[in-house]
C-alpha cells in the first residue's frame, strides 16, 4: 500500500498505530532525509488488510491533510 500527500509531522509509529487497525503490517517504509518526504509504503501481511486500509483510510485527513491510500 502506497501512502501519498503526508505532512511533515507524521512518524512512522504515528503510521503503524493508525494502519495497524486494517491488519498485521510485515513491513513499513517511511523514506527520510532529515523529515519524511511524503510518502509510506505499507506491506501487510494479509490483501485483505491492505483492502480495508485503502477501503478507509484514501482520502482521510491525517493530521490535517486529506491522504491518498492505494496499491
Amino acid at each position: 500500500v502506497v501512502v501519498e500527500r503526508l505532512t511533515k509531522n507524521v512518524k512512522e509509529d504515528h503510521l503503524r498505530e493508525i494502519f495497524g487497525q486494517y491488519g498485521e503490517i510485515e513491513d513499513l517504509d517511511l523514506p527520510m532525509i532529515g523529515t519524511n518526504r511524503g510518502t509510506a509504503y505499507i506491506l501487510f501481511v494479509h490483501e485483505a488488510g491492505a483492502e480495508a486500509a485503502i477501503a478507509s483510510m484514501h482520502e482521510a485527513q491525517l493530521d490535517g491533510a486529506a491522504i491518498n491510500v492505494s496499491i
